[in-house]
């Protein structure tokens, strides 16, 4: 399943080499937490205020996992991996996401 993570650019070097760690989580539960697609908006939100950093630092990680690695989360397109760690071979594109919040023009 293709999902993406949010997480600040200043964490971008350690992820390529050694992967997404559940154990680096800032949580509760040590965990990798995942979005599914659509989601990407409230992702960079959720990850910008959660590190204290403005939205265009936070990259947006699309990541192949297999089903059998997730479990659902309590909200609706949130996925979390019960303790697993996700490979850096698993991470198939990063992006910046410049825009945010929908246009004022665009229908709701």
């Amino acid at each position: 399943m293709l999902m993406l993570h949010a997480t600040p650019v200043r964490n971008l070097r350690n992820i390529w080499c050694r992967g997404l760690r559940a154990s680096r989580s800032k949580g509760a539960a040590r965990t990798v937490w995942l979005a599914a697609g659509l989601m990407w908006g409230e992702a960079i939100r959720h990850a910008s205020r959660r590190h204290g950093v403005h939205p265009t630092l936070v990259v947006v990680l699309e990541i192949d996992v297999p089903r059998s690695w997730l479990r659902k989360g309590r909200r609706k397109g949130l996925w979390h991996t019960g303790g697993r760690d996700i490979p850096p071979e698993r991470i198939k594109y990063a992006g910046i996401y410049l825009r945010t919040e929908r246009p004022s023009h665009a229908p709701a």
